[in-house]
């Protein structure tokens, strides 16, 4: 694998010194504190010893932290360089715990290490208290150790962070969260919250939690709070020592309609005792429930150059599981710059998403915004397929539709993108591609390349949009592709990937369609509830009212059926009864939209004995539904978009098996002898 010979721009970064007196605490007391967060390089204190160019601020979180942080880089030469603090008075002060984040991207793990070493007087004599020589890639990973050398007791101890050796056999060095303290007696940290984003139905609350305190933790107790509902776990059993982390689930689930929550998170105790560092207890996260989802197409991009001799190799494999993969995936490959004298279809806009990346080496290769394969390596086709594998197993959080007409040089693009969930701080990337070029051949034996990037429209920054949550958004650009290296104005595609720009995550993606004309009928044919069609039905008609049987409390299934079988139908229930049933509905174009809604009211007269006779249970299940007082009914099953999943008649058994459909919510409707009709919602996990 190659590496670049480019060297990034040095950029700033930021440090907090934190001199806190001990009265201020009464077991812990901090010295050093450092977390990158105001982009100042050296940081505000420290120095620098050989290689300054090399240590900047990366915006990203590798370390395992939060963004931005430290980050020494690779260069050609050996040397010793050395991040320096301040000197810090440790007049009295015996042992200290020090601590940071770290993640080695290994390139060549040989002749070199990473380290840790003080000093004091000024004398500029090193003594090491960590060492690091890497076999590969290491972390993301806490380090700690206590220090006790002869350094400590100093008016003027220093610490440093070193790299000694041959640069070139790494790729980066992330560093985060230095922290020089002595511990409290007690401290349990809430480290992270791991959940995903966005989900589609009830999902567990999950996070890591991180003993910062001198004592074991055997117990916690732990918190998490959204819409004025507060949940309660205690874990006991549990022996974490200083340093050691725990991933904790909470039992409840987090079960909520159809919008965007904030969830806080919170220890409330350690050890059945309050914490004595309650500034580390809590987290918030940002949930959002999804109206739909659909199938995700992984976008793939991958970095390559007709000099490139391990490229060749590598497309040589990739490209017939491409082939095999067409209608599966979108493919963008840009040309790079190196090794010299590189590829002649190299662009700046390429060199924008190279640095959007961090690429420093060809082939490089990303799946959905995620490196794919090991660092420093040639990516494997095992890797790609399961990176393929992964991404194919994610809901689509939105669709896209794009079209495209070429007149001379010039191309006209449009695209429309239906969210189902709320974004902020994404980009919509428009990639102009050739199928196939000839003319770039270099010197390492490829005599042809594949989808290769063309043009970025309107440039490789994309268009930055904010998307609402079942709101069309259509983007139209107009661009001259005249003094590009477009070798064959017939063989040209147009791929559509839309990227959050904090996580890199890819969201969806899709080619555009040549000269296409979406069908923009969004009309319904019918409205069924519990399975009975509305009777007056009317598809200009956009709002129903239909009054329950006393007593109900369950929000009935609702099924619609579209005109145009391409358009996209999203159906909302009700949170409650009364309450409405939202019917979202779009064109093929998917900016036609049109919204019926089916307001439910409840009548009056007897109870709900039916609905307190039949029993359906365990809610949530992993899978089987028990049933009582359902002998001789007809039970039919509905997803939470109103799909049937599952009718039996005369229903004489006790149970039903779920266990093969996706998690999520379900509306189980039971038609009693009677003609009684019961409808129970239920909660399918994992």
């Amino acid at each position: 694998m190659f590496k670049q010979l480019k060297l990034k721009k040095m950029k700033k970064l930021y440090t907090l010194i934190a001199l806190i007196g001990l009265s201020t605490f009464v077991f812990g007391q901090t010295y050093l504190s450092e977390d990158f967060s105001s982009n100042q390089m050296p940081p505000t204190g420290w120095t620098i010893d050989d290689q300054a160019a090399q240590w900047s601020v990366a915006n990203s979180g590798n370390a395992g932290g939060t963004a931005p942080e430290a980050n020494f880089h690779w260069i050609q030469g050996i040397a010793t360089s050395r991040l320096i603090s301040p000197e810090i008075d440790m007049t009295g002060i015996s042992t200290v715990t020090f601590s940071f984040n770290q993640y080695l991207d290994d390139y060549n793990h040989t002749d070199y290490s990473l380290g840790v070493a003080t000093t004091s007087g000024g004398s500029g004599v090193w003594t090491d208290v960590w060492t690091l020589i890497p076999t590969g890639s290491v972390g993301p990973e806490m380090i700690s150790f206590e220090i006790s050398n002869a350094d400590m007791g100093q008016p003027d101890f220093q610490i440093c962070l070193y790299f000694d050796g041959n640069m070139y056999n790494l790729n980066d060095w992330y560093i985060d969260d230095i922290i020089l303290f002595t511990p409290f007696n007690l401290d349990a940290e809430l480290f992270s919250l791991n959940n995903l984003p966005f989900t589609s139905g009830p999902m567990e609350i999950t996070g890591t939690v991180r003993n910062f305190g001198s004592t074991q933790i055997n117990s916690l107790d732990i918190d998490w709070e959204t819409e004025g509902e507060v949940h309660s776990t205690t874990f006991e059993g549990l022996t974490i020592d200083f340093g050691d982390t725990y991933d904790f689930t909470c039992a409840d689930l987090f079960d909520f309609p159809v919008g965007t929550y904030e969830v806080v998170v919170t220890i409330t105790a350690v050890n059945g005792a309050t914490d004595d560092n309650p500034d580390n207890n809590m987290l918030s996260t940002t949930i959002s429930v999804m109206s739909n989802a659909v199938y995700k197409k992984p976008c793939m991009e991958e970095f390559t150059s007709s000099t490139c001799g391990p490229c060749a190799g590598f497309n040589s494999a990739f490209s017939p599981w491409a082939d095999e993969h067409v209608d599966d995936i979108t493919l963008i490959k840009y040309q790079m710059s190196w090794p010299s004298p590189g590829d002649p279809y190299y662009t700046e806009e390429g060199g924008v998403r190279k640095d959007f990346y961090g690429v420093s080496g060809v082939p490089s290769f990303y799946t959905n915004g995620f490196f794919t394969g090991t660092s420093g390596m040639v990516p494997t086709m095992a890797q790609v397929q399961e990176a393929y594998d992964a991404a194919i197993a994610e809901p689509g959080l939105m669709s896209l539709v794009g079209s495209h007409t070429l007149n001379g040089t010039v191309m006209d693009i449009t695209t429309t993108i239906l969210p189902f969930a709320s974004f902020s701080n994404v980009s919509v990337y428009i990639v102009v591609f050739e199928y196939i070029t000839t003319q770039n051949v270099g010197n390492n034996g490829e005599t042809q390349f594949e989808h290769v990037m063309m043009k970025m429209v309107p440039d490789a920054y994309g268009t930055s949009v904010d998307l609402e949550d079942r709101v069309p958004f259509t983007i139209s650009e107009t661009v001259d592709l005249a003094g590009t290296n477009v070798e064959e104005w017939d063989d040209l595609g147009v791929a559509i990937f839309i990227q959050d720009m904090s996580s890199k995550d890819i969201y969806q993606s899709d080619y555009s369609i040549e000269n296409a004309v979406y069908a923009t009928e969004a009309k319904l044919s019918s409205i069924l509830v519990d399975g009975e069609e509305i009777a007056d039905f009317d598809p200009n008609t956009y709002s129903y009212d239909v009054a329950l049987a006393p007593g109900a409390v369950e929000v009935p299934v609702v099924e619609a059926v579209l005109m145009d079988a391409n358009g996209t139908k999203i159906i909302v229930p009700a949170n409650e009864i009364p309450g409405i049933t939202t019917i979202d509905t779009y064109g093929e174009d998917l900016a036609t939209h049109l919204t019926y809604e089916v307001n439910f009211s409840i009548g009056t007269g007897i109870g709900n004995e039916a609905f307190e006779a039949v029993k359906v249970y365990p809610n949530p299940t992993n899978g089987t539904l028990f049933f009582r007082g359902t002998e001789g009914a007809d039970v039919k099953v509905y997803s939470v978009t109103g799909s049937l999943v599952a009718d039996v008649k005369d229903f004489s058994n006790n149970s039903i098996d779920l266990s093969g459909m996706q998690h999520g919510i379900y509306y189980v409707s039971i038609i009693l002898e009677d003609k009684t009709v019961v409808t129970k919602k239920i909660s399918l996990l994992k």
